[in-house]
């Protein structure tokens, strides 16, 4: 059961823009990285979980379904619902690296209150976030692969040096309450 569970969303692309951003680490600040083609945007929030390292070397990404957009560098705390288990290649590339879009709601919201795993999101609105998934990373001419959606099923592989800080290890104890299999 998640409900209480909590954790922070870093926002890099507000829902309905165009533009991508993304956490520059070395410049310790948020760059404009691409714009997605004319007629398409962020349906929601876009963006990651502090302290965590997905396969592809990036931090866990997170799709934010809050009520309104949310600005860039926001924290938001927001409560887990599942997972869209995903891989996908570098443009060119063949080979595919798992690079999963975690789903959550704000803590603090009016549409979300109740939600508390992907099927209270429907399953219409849950394959346009599907859709939105397969089609932004094929426009790039990159492979994508769906292997399904879980409410209670993620690994986060967390490197060694980073294990013990602060946000990790609350992370690691909330998904692991809340069902999810967590490797160390």
């Amino acid at each position: 059961d998640m409900r209480g569970r909590k954790t922070d969303v870093i926002i890099e692309t507000p829902a309905g823009s165009r533009i991508k951003y993304a956490w520059d680490p070395q410049a310790n600040r948020f760059r404009a990285k691409k714009v997605l083609p004319l007629g398409m945007s962020f349906p929601f929030d876009f963006g990651f979980i502090p302290g965590t390292r997905a396969p592809d070397g990036d931090p866990l990404d997170a799709l934010v379904v809050a009520d309104a957009p949310l600005a860039v560098g926001a924290i938001v705390e927001c409560r887990l619902l599942g997972v869209f288990r995903v891989a996908m290649s570098e443009k060119g590339g063949s080979k595919l690296v798992e690079n999963d879009r975690l789903v959550a709601v704000p803590v603090d919201t009016i549409r979300g209150a109740r939600w508390r795993d992907l099927a209270d999101l429907g399953g219409e609105l849950l394959a346009e976030i599907g859709d939105f998934f397969q089609s932004y990373v094929e426009r790039e001419g990159r492979r994508f692969v769906h292997r399904g959606r879980k409410k209670g099923v993620v690994i986060v592989a967390m490197p060694p040096g980073e294990r013990h800080g602060l946000g990790v290890a609350m992370l690691t104890d909330i998904l692991a309450d809340a069902g999810y299999a967590v490797l160390n």
